[in-house]
C-alpha cells in the first residue's frame, strides 16, 4: 500500500534539498524566493549541511529550543553568500527574534580571528513557517536594514525571508515561488499524483522533485527515520499546547525572574507530569512504539503500559 507523507517534515526537506546532486533543486527554490522579492538570483550553490539519512533528532526540538541547534539546510553561493533555510511548524509572535539570532550566529562565524570586515559576505535566511506571525495577508515578506526616513539601504548583508504557509492562496506570489509553495502546502491526504502532475507542467524541475519524493517513500530506512521524526513532532506539539494552556511557560519565566516558591515548583512538576501522561496516552492510541514514547515523554515503559 502506497504511503503519503508530510512534505513539511524537516527530515524530508533536508533529503530533498541537501542530498547528493540536490544542488539544482535547492538553487531553484532559493532563486524562486529571490525573484518573488525582486532580489538578485544566484548561478550555483554548494551544500554545507549534507543530508545524512541516520540523524538523531532527540535533542533538536524541545519546548524551548536550545541555542545553537542544527539548521535544516545551509549552503553557499558562487559569490560567497550564505543561505540558510529553516522549516518551522510551531512558533509565536517572538519568533522573529529567534530568526535574527540564528542569522547573527551564522554571520559572526564568517569572520575568522585577524580577518578584516571586508571578508564578511551576505547571509540570507529563508524561513518556511507553518503558522502565522501576524494578521496581515503577506505570504512572503523580505526584511533588510533601511533608514527609516530616506529608505536608504545600510547594507545588503542582512536579508531575512519569512514565508507564512497558512496564508498562501494560488497566484499570490511570483509564478516560480507560487509553484514551490503549492508543493509545500500539500496535505497528507491530498492526491499528490494529480497535484504533482500539474506542478510539473508549470515548472519542469518539479519532475525531479516528484522523483525524489517517490524514492523517499519507497526507502524503508528513510521512512523509519521519518516516522521517528513525526512521532517527536507530534509529542512536542501536544506538550507545547498543554503547557501553553496551563501557563507553565509563564510560570518558568516568572520563576527565573523572581524566584520560584516551593508551592509553584510543586505545581509545575504536577503540570509537567500531567502533560507527560496525556502525551503518552495520545501517542499510545496512535500505536507508536512504547520505547519511543518513553524517550519523548520521560515516562517509564511500565508507566506507559499501565495507561
Amino acid at each position: 500500500m502506497r504511503r503519503d507523507i508530510n512534505v513539511l517534515n524537516d527530515y524530508f526537506v533536508r533529503y530533498l534539498f541537501s542530498s547528493k546532486d540536490s544542488n539544482l533543486i535547492l538553487l531553484d527554490f532559493i532563486n524562486s524566493t529571490m525573484l518573488d522579492a525582486n532580489m538578485k538570483t544566484f548561478r550555483s550553490v554548494e551544500i554545507l549541511t549534507p543530508f545524512n539519512y541516520k540523524e538523531n533528532y532527540q535533542n533538536k526540538e524541545t519546548i524551548a529550543p536550545k541555542v545553537g541547534r542544527r539548521l535544516d539546510v545551509k549552503c553557499i553561493t558562487q559569490n560567497g553568500t550564505v543561505v540558510i533555510i529553516e522549516i518551522q511548524l510551531q512558533g509565536n509572535s517572538r519568533f522573529p527574534e529567534r530568526i535574527l539570532y540564528y542569522w547573527a550566529s551564522n554571520y559572526s562565524k564568517l569572520l575568522k580571528q585577524g580577518e578584516k570586515y571586508d571578508a564578511l559576505t551576505p547571509v540570507v535566511s529563508i524561513n518556511l513557517l507553518n503558522f502565522n506571525l501576524d494578521d496581515s495577508n503577506n505570504v512572503h515578506s523580505c526584511y533588510m536594514i533601511y533608514d527609516t526616513n530616506s529608505k536608504r539601504l545600510l547594507t545588503d548583508h542582512l536579508q531575512i525571508h519569512i514565508i507564512e504557509l497558512k496564508k498562501f492562496k494560488d497566484n499570490l506570489l511570483d509564478k516560480d515561488l507560487d509553484c514551490w509553495i503549492k508543493f509545500f502546502t500539500m496535505k497528507e491526504k491530498d492526491n499528490k499524483e494529480i497535484i504533482m502532475s500539474e506542478l510539473v507542467k508549470e515548472k519542469p524541475i518539479m519532475e525531479e522533485v516528484q522523483r525524489r519524493y517517490n524514492n523517499f517513500i519507497k526507502d524503508r530506512l528513510m521512512m523509519n527515520e521519518y516516522d521517528k521524526r513525526e512521532a517527536y513532532l507530534y509529542g512536542n506539539q501536544i506538550m507545547l499546547e498543554e503547557e501553553r494552556r496551563l501557563g507553565i511557560e509563564e510560570g518558568f519565566k516568572k520563576g527565573i525572574e523572581k524566584g520560584i516558591e516551593q508551592g509553584m515548583e510543586k505545581g509545575i512538576e504536577q503540570g509537567i507530569k500531567k502533560n507527560q501522561i496525556l502525551t503518552a496516552k495520545n501517542m499510545k492510541n496512535k500505536n507508536i512504539d512504547i520505547s519511543l514514547i518513553s524517550d519523548i515523554t520521560g515516562l517509564s515503559i511500565k508507566e506507559i503500559e499501565e495507561l
